[in-house]
């Protein structure tokens, strides 16, 4: 089985095993995708907020200043959904030009509202995989928490690295996978047990729990040295690896060369 035909494999898997056709009616994944976050978007910086234990904000600010931004940046934000990381970048380099894409209208909703104090943010209606700019027009590309929710990672991945100038970045934040023992065994008992109750009860009661997408789709989701070698195996270089939360949460920094 090819890596296409084994991913598109585990999304219907994955479909399956959160019930997405139960709440959201679709085709195919990324429009059951695009409903799920359309359905989220009010609630979903208060929901990160929980699930990180408030940390989300300090974690943010930590992945920014892991990204190499020269003066004048043009950076890409993929997935921007609310726009913390456009915020986020916005507030350290004031002189960024940042766009910041999604697929989900309440999101970008959500996200123009919160940028109004920020004139070098534009948000904008597009596809990850199939993104509406000319080969070498960043010089950053970011994408936080949305590289997983993409039919194809290697595809979302080519089409980062083909927008971006050679010298320029790709970073990904995202979930990781905990390697020190005692704590991995917490984090999953809390991550795949606890939170999807809590989320439930706290967020979600009688609608689709993202408290469950999460750990669900963690399970098919590479982890942090999977990624450092899908990225080596793309043409990537000088790939960087920085773990959060003892690896709860991981950022990868890569550098495009062509």
């Amino acid at each position: 089985m090819t890596a296409t035909n084994k991913e598109k494999g585990n999304k219907l898997k994955l479909l399956k095993k959160v019930n997405f056709e139960k709440y959201f009616q679709a085709e195919t994944w990324g429009e059951y995708n695009k409903a799920f976050f359309d359905n989220l978007a009010l609630k979903y910086d208060a929901s990160n907020a929980f699930h990180s234990f408030g940390t989300k904000q300090i974690i943010d600010k930590k992945v920014v200043e892991k990204i190499p931004l020269t003066k004048n940046a043009k950076v890409i934000d993929i997935c921007a959904g609310s726009g913390d990381i456009s915020i986020r970048i916005a507030q350290k380099y004031p002189d960024a030009d940042i766009t910041g894409i999604d697929v989900s209208e309440n999101m970008l909703k959500v996200a123009r509202k919160k940028s109004k104090k920020f004139d070098n943010i534009t948000y904008l209606y597009a596809d990850a995989l199939n993104l509406p700019y000319e080969d070498n027009s960043f010089d950053v590309a970011v994408i936080s928490f949305g590289l997983r929710n993409l039919e194809n990672l290697e595809d979302g991945l080519k089409e980062m690295q083909r927008v971006v100038k050679s010298g320029g970045y790709v970073v990904n934040i995202d979930q990781g996978k905990p390697s020190n023992p005692v704590f991995k065994v917490l984090y999953e008992v809390y991550f795949y047990n606890i939170a999807p109750i809590l989320g439930k009860l706290l967020f979600h009661i009688g609608e689709f729990n993202s408290f469950r997408y999460l750990p669900e789709s963690n399970k098919f989701f590479p982890d942090q040295s999977e990624l450092v070698s899908i990225f080596e195996s793309l043409g990537f270089k000088d790939v960087k690896n920085y773990n959060y939360l003892l690896g709860a949460i991981a950022q990868q920094v890569t550098k495009v060369e062509k």
